[in-house]
């Protein structure tokens, strides 16, 4: 596999901190060898011209007659040639072992010579012996003689050699600390791509009810914005699909139930009727009556089954909004207060005609507010606004009672679903239905211990 083809194929974490560490070593072994050099170059600068200014003293103090008194005085060694490049004179024991040839090619003095025709300042250069590295100082005597100053450098390879491991110590101190950085900055950049990764797989097995969290505001926040938008929408489409299909079957069932129930619940409604006149025993009339209520809950279930899936033609006039809200306070005021319930208006003033079903918006209004009073059992406060929106007026019903959680809140206008002990869940799903045929839009916000809010929009046409 090629190196191309490898990249694409590496995470969004290597990619941004593989970059870093080529261009931190990169930059650390140039800098290394930088070091190295400059230090190299300037301390030999520096002994050379240490090592050139003693040969002077020596030349001005006449102790280069005197090999042994340099060699105490300045911790160097001394040789010197004959003309004819043979050995005059030396500290250095081990050089009398040596063959002249074997000396003239270690001191390179044939070169030395030459530039020592050429010019009148002493010539330098670095030459080994037995191990040990010296810098050699050249200079012309008389009868063609070179005397020849060695100054040991070990301790200037012992200085380079601490040189290295120092830069080598801190490049790789340096190296830890931008392999942490470049990690840490990729995981900070990452992160919200592996959340966003994690949530699509979640997304893509089926659970449409979650939302990704949005922790930044760049490109990766605006996508998981229209990534939540996209999931958000897709949910919705995939509940009113649902709901579509729960519809088909209760207009299935609810036109089976008008045909094979309601004729035999009539009958049933009276002959129960004609025995309670009839029977004078309490205990039996007060079977009768539980029996009579009981057939009309059935045919309540069944008419709401049929208001939901039947199709409703909506006889639109131009009403003002705040004239439904007060009709039906004055219909529930008083249940509302026999339920220690508070009743709180906002209503807005100069609000604009629209046209609207009025007894269809009645309707969905007595719903809302019947769920707000159920929902605070032991007393509360309800609040009724209405205001003007862009190309919308609405109404809101707000109530303190005990609130839902998310999941409750996503699947309250769902048919059939109900937190109740009582009732069959089409009340919202009805209001819902009705308001959206008005080409509006019905919105539930609700905080658990708090209340919930359910907010109305009708189209200011």
């Amino acid at each position: 596999m090629s190196r191309l083809s490898i990249w694409p194929n590496l995470q969004i974490r290597t990619k941004i901190t593989l970059p870093f560490l080529l261009l931190f070593s990169v930059t650390i072994f140039g800098m290394l060898v930088l070091t190295i050099t400059f230090f190299g170059s300037q301390y030999d600068q520096q002994f050379s011209r240490e090592t050139k200014q003693w040969i002077e003293t020596i030349q001005r103090t006449q102790y280069i007659e005197e090999p042994n008194k340099v060699k105490q005085a300045y911790q160097c060694e001394v040789v010197v040639f004959g003309g004819d490049n043979t050995l005059n004179g030396t500290t250095l024991i081990e050089l009398a072992d040596l063959d002249w040839l074997d000396l003239k090619l270690i001191f390179n003095l044939q070169s030395v010579r030459q530039q020592l025709q050429k010019q009148n300042h002493p010539v330098i250069n670095n030459i080994r012996l037995s191990g040990t590295i010296y810098k050699a100082v050249y200079i012309q005597q008389s009868l063609n003689r070179i005397y020849c100053l060695l100054r040991p450098m070990n301790h200037v390879e012992e200085a380079k050699k601490q040189t290295v491991q120092m830069t080598f110590i801190i490049a790789s101190f340096g190296f830890l600390l931008v392999v942490t950085i470049s990690s840490l900055i990729g995981k900070h950049f990452t992160r919200p791509i592996d959340r966003l990764v994690a949530f699509t797989k979640q997304v893509s097995g089926g659970d449409l009810e979650g939302q990704c969290e949005v922790f930044r505001h760049d490109e990766v926040g605006e996508l998981t914005k229209a990534f939540n938008l996209m999931t958000k929408e897709l949910r919705e489409s995939r509940r009113s699909i649902l709901n579509a299909e729960k519809l088909t079957t209760i207009h299935q069932m609810s036109t089976a139930f008008a045909h094979e129930v309601r004729n035999p619940l009539s009958s049933i409604r009276m002959l129960t009727q004609i025995t309670l006149e009839k029977i004078s025993d309490t205990s039996v009339q007060q079977s009768m009556s539980k029996i009579l209520d009981e057939i009309e809950r059935i045919e309540v279930i069944v008419g709401g089954w049929m208001d939901l899936a039947r199709p409703t033609k909506l006889d639109r006039t131009m009403t003002d909004l705040n004239l439904i809200v007060n009709d039906v306070l004055k219909l529930m005021t008083a249940n509302l207060s026999h339920h220690h319930i508070k009743i709180e208006k906002d209503l807005a003033i100069e609000l604009p005609m629209i046209s609207i079903d009025a007894d269809k918006i009645k309707q969905v209004m007595i719903n809302l507010i019947l769920n707000a009073m159920q929902a605070m059992p032991k007393g509360g406060k309800l609040h009724l606004t209405t205001c003007e929106s862009e190309k919308f007026v609405e109404a809101k019903v707000s109530d303190t009672g005990l609130g839902m959680n998310s999941k409750t809140m996503g699947r309250i206008f769902d048919p059939f679903f109900t937190t109740k002990s009582s009732g069959i869940g089409l009340g919202l799903s009805t209001c819902q239905q009705l308001v959206e045929q008005h080409l509006g839009q019905i919105t539930v916000d609700s905080v658990i211990e708090q209340g919930t809010i359910i907010t109305i929009k009708l189209p200011n046409l």
